[in-house]
């Protein structure tokens, strides 16, 4: 749930649960762990953190874990700070895009390859979450995948229903996909066709690079060395994205950030929205909001010319190079990756499990709700994972702002424009490759 209202609550829940402490056993000496995780929602997520600290506490009474809750948006200077001072937690959450560079500063305590076996190897995750446990290029596994941050559709029945469309087939390709937006701004009814946020970039990013995949177009090559968004299966799918956006968009989810999206969603705001499976948690508990009410489904993203693609994004778990306690934070890591963590960490918070089989007997592998999510787990793709990913993502969120805040839909060449000067400057970014981003 993203209602910062509960947030108090599950700052005391996070209190509570640093502070509890029970006695090691035999000789050992009891170790306490500080764990940085950053939200993906509210107190759902607090509550399941917690809750997993506990379970844990109870096979390792030795090893007490501290959870400490870090906004996304402090995160990168925090963790830079405490990767060159010393001092920091144990293990962290990072973000996929992040290991390519921290990796690159040498912050993290490389997993050897007895503890991926403990964990179960990579053929455990899926295929796209472990592209993003080690920098493009190296063989050293620096953050095991945790959670997967998956995106599909969201609809409301009752707007499609009135408009006389088929959920089955409404989002299955780019044309498809396109004239339901369009039977649904001419049924002149009070509900836009979409909910999507333009007011902050990264969010944004996530948004359009499945269009761009799905033109055959690419971010960068397979090298991580060169920008391809001025190619012109990149420029198809950045006008079609942009053009629906423009033509289709509430104007008050325009003035929205990304995250801000799915509640202004569930109370009302556009017909059809991107989100990840969270939601579909946040949904479920509290249904009789304005635009839930009524009904509402999910559906894989639409299909492109060369086939559907989906942002895969997510988190994995790194041991700071400088961890005072680096065996009994691996037992944390393998614990929260292991079958049984993941799978009742997932169907507490509604995020999704990394190791392909938690899903196995829960709701997310019942639920109609989750059944889009399903799909696109296979159509993911992760963001190469080298080391100037930072720079390059601020690069196509600065350069690409032009294109949301457009009054208008701009034209073809229009695009190619914005995108070649995109292209120009990731290319001069990427010409040093120690550039990190990482303050």
């Amino acid at each position: 749930m993203r209602r910062t209202a509960l947030l108090a609550a599950a700052a005391a829940l996070l209190a509570l649960a640093g502070c509890a402490k029970a006695g090691g056993t035999g000789s050992d000496p009891d170790v306490t762990l500080e764990f940085w995780y950053m939200p993906y929602g509210g107190p759902i997520q607090d509550r399941a953190v917690v809750q997993e600290t506990e379970e844990f506490h109870k096979l390792h009474p030795g090893i007490t874990i501290n959870p400490v809750r870090i906004q996304w948006s402090d995160a990168l200077t925090r963790l830079s700070t405490a990767t060159t001072s010393g001092e920091g937690p144990d293990v962290t959450v990072l973000g996929t895009t992040w290991v390519g560079g921290f990796s690159a500063l040498g912050a993290l305590r490389p997993y050897t390859e007895a503890q991926i076996a403990e964990v179960g190897g990579k053929d455990v995750f899926a295929t796209a979450a472990w592209s993003a446990s080690h920098r493009l290029g190296s063989d050293e596994i620096t953050a095991l995948p945790w959670l997967t941050d998956v995106r599909a559709l969201f609809y409301r029945k009752d707007v499609l229903a009135q408009a006389g469309i088929d959920p089955a087939t409404a989002f299955t390709d780019w044309n498809a996909f396109e004239q339901t937006l369009k039977t649904i701004k001419a049924g002149n009814g009070t509900v836009w066709p979409l909910a999507i946020g333009n007011e902050n970039n990264f969010g944004i990013i996530h948004n359009v690079a499945p269009f761009i995949w799905g033109a055959g177009g690419n971010l960068l090559d397979t090298s991580g060395a060169k920008s391809l968004l001025d190619q012109p299966a990149a420029v198809d799918g950045v006008e079609y994205y942009q053009r629906l956006v423009h033509q289709y968009d509430d104007p008050a989810a325009m003035k929205l950030t990304s995250s801000d999206v799915p509640e202004a969603f569930a109370n009302g705001t556009g017909a059809i929205t991107i989100d990840n499976s969270q939601s579909v948690g946040d949904y479920l508990a509290d249904p009789d909001r304005p635009g839930l009410k009524n009904g509402w489904g999910t559906a894989p993203m639409p299909a492109g010319k060369e086939g559907r693609f989906g942002f895969f994004g997510g988190s994995g778990l790194a041991i700071l190079k400088a961890a005072k306690h680096p065996d009994a934070a691996f037992e944390w890591v393998k614990f929260l990756t292991g079958e049984e963590s993941q799978r009742r960490y997932s169907v507490s918070s509604g995020l999704w499990p990394a190791r392909t089989a938690a899903i196995a007997g829960t709701r997310l592998e019942s639920d109609p709700a989750y059944a889009a999510f399903r799909t696109m787990i296979a159509a993911g793709r992760m963001y190469p994972s080298i080391p100037a990913w930072i720079v390059v993502e601020s690069i196509i969120a600065k350069d690409l702002a032009d294109l949301w805040h457009a009054p208008d839909a701009l034209t073809r060449a229009q695009v190619e424009e914005i995108l070649q000067r995109t292209t120009k400057d990731i290319d001069d970014a990427l010409q040093d490759p120690a550039q990190t981003g990482i303050n």
